[in-house]
């Protein structure tokens, strides 16, 4: 629980930038999860489970055991991103995850990658992760547009 605690907030800066993406791409997504086995299992379910049970635990695994040292720090992300890509990848293989407007699994590792260095970051120096995470949303949007239409 002591970890639960330490990376509280860290916790809440993901489920927080998570809910955002949901909330600005709900009717443009550029991935999403998809039940395969029931129809109660949808993005929503899947997603709120994700980012409420499954990603607070890894979250405080990948920082309890950061590495301090040059260059295993690197490759400690490089490690979790690739973990993390594979998942999501073989969902997309078992069609439990699908990807829509132009976002491809390459997207994806290199998203992973700046995800988990964020997640770093905001455990050290929340605020410098805050004031970075607008410019990056703003240039993700960049990158894939919402048509203004498709806002909710």
């Amino acid at each position: 629980m002591h970890h639960f605690t330490l990376y509280y907030s860290t916790i809440q800066y993901y489920i927080i930038l998570n809910l955002v993406y949901n909330l600005l791409y709900y009717n443009h997504t550029l991935w999403a999860f998809q039940g395969i086995s029931t129809k109660l299992l949808n993005h929503t379910i899947i997603d709120l489970t994700f980012s409420f049970i499954v990603l607070p635990i890894a979250i405080c695994i990948y920082l309890k055991y950061f590495p301090f040292i040059f260059p295993f720090n690197f490759l400690y992300i490089a490690i979790w991103s690739s973990f993390f890509t594979f998942l999501e990848w073989a969902c997309f293989q078992f069609g439990m995850f699908v990807y829509d407007n132009g976002w491809a699994i390459l997207h994806t590792l290199w998203f992973n990658a700046l995800l988990f260095s964020m997640l770093r970051l905001h455990s050290k120096k929340p605020f410098m992760a805050l004031s970075l995470s607008i410019p990056i949303t703003i240039i993700l949007i960049f990158f894939f547009p919402i048509p203004f239409a498709k806002l909710k």
